[in-house]
């Protein structure tokens, strides 16, 4: 294009290289094309930017009124322009790699018991385990009904006989001792014998006396639950004989199986001295023994 030519010419640097007649193509030129297209920035300046400018109406080395100078620097950068808007989300990109398994996490508070699910079908019978210890006695229970009545004995059998009476007719003065004895035998040491005197006996001849007859087992006067005994008493006068029918009576428990020796005594009352005693007048005197079962609690 010959505009280019123009535009060397106008440099200051470039105007020893133009000749005649370039200057002359450059002047003469007619219908060139604008001077603003296709020039570059910094030419455009020059020109003012001027529409319509033909190469052949102007004269280059009067343009702007003198010589054109050396560009200048390029200016600063201009600021930032605005950010543009978003553009459209993209497609999903494709899953990456599964990353490594993280560390457990803390345990979890305790829940709320669930509701109490159905029950189950019933298990298989186990194994019998071991007995356990023997249990405490239980209390004793009600009694039952009695049984039918038994079938009658045979009277020719006689079983042991468990009661017993000795008796006399002997008369006794004596005031402090055994005046009859009667020999037992006892079959069990858990039942219990009852014993009984029958006789006449009186205490006489004196005033405010007193005499004691007891009974005794081998000696010893009964503690289960107490002696048998009986004790007479006389106010007077001196000569006062009351002979009279008495009768002793009870039971005593706590003797053992074997022979038991049963014995009228006659002593002292408590708190009394000795007096006149006398057993037996014109009658018998007997000592009744029998072994019984032991008492209901």
């Amino acid at each position: 294009m010959r505009y280019s030519v123009l535009v060397a010419c106008l440099l200051g640097s470039y105007l020893s290289t133009c000749s005649g007649q370039d200057r002359n193509n450059v002047i003469e030129t007619e219908n060139v094309a604008p001077v603003t297209d296709d020039l570059p920035p910094y030419i455009r300046e020059m020109f003012g930017n001027i529409k319509g400018l033909e190469v052949g109406n102007v004269n280059p080395f009067n343009v702007g009124g003198g010589m054109p100078g050396v560009p200048g620097k390029n200016g600063l950068p201009g600021r930032n322009g605005r950010n543009g808007k978003h553009g459209p989300q993209g497609p999903k990109g494709v899953m990456g790699e599964m990353g490594a398994k993280g560390d457990p996490g803390l345990p979890g508070m305790k829940g709320d018991s669930g509701p109490m699910g159905p029950a189950g079908p019933e298990g298989m019978k186990g194994d019998q385990g071991d007995f356990g210890m023997p249990g405490r006695p239980g209390m004793p229970g009600a009694q039952g009904p009695y049984g039918p009545k038994g079938e009658p004995g045979d009277t020719a059998a006689h079983p042991q006989a468990l009661w017993k009476q000795c008796a006399w007719t002997e008369e006794s003065n004596i005031n402090t001792g055994v005046i009859k004895s009667c020999q037992f035998s006892k079959t069990s040491r858990d039942t219990h014998l009852r014993v009984a005197f029958g006789g006449n006996l009186r205490v006489g001849g004196c005033s405010n006396c007193c005499r004691r007859w007891f009974l005794t087992f081998n000696g010893s006067e009964c503690s289960s639950p107490t002696p048998i005994d009986a004790a007479m008493y006389v106010i007077g006068p001196d000569n006062s004989n009351p002979l009279r029918p008495r009768h002793i009576e009870g039971y005593c428990g706590g003797i053992g199986a074997g022979p038991v020796r049963v014995s009228l005594n006659v002593g002292n009352c408590p708190g009394f001295g000795e007096a006149d005693a006398f057993s037996g007048f014109a009658s018998a005197s007997r000592i009744m023994i029998e072994e019984v079962a032991p008492p209901q609690p």
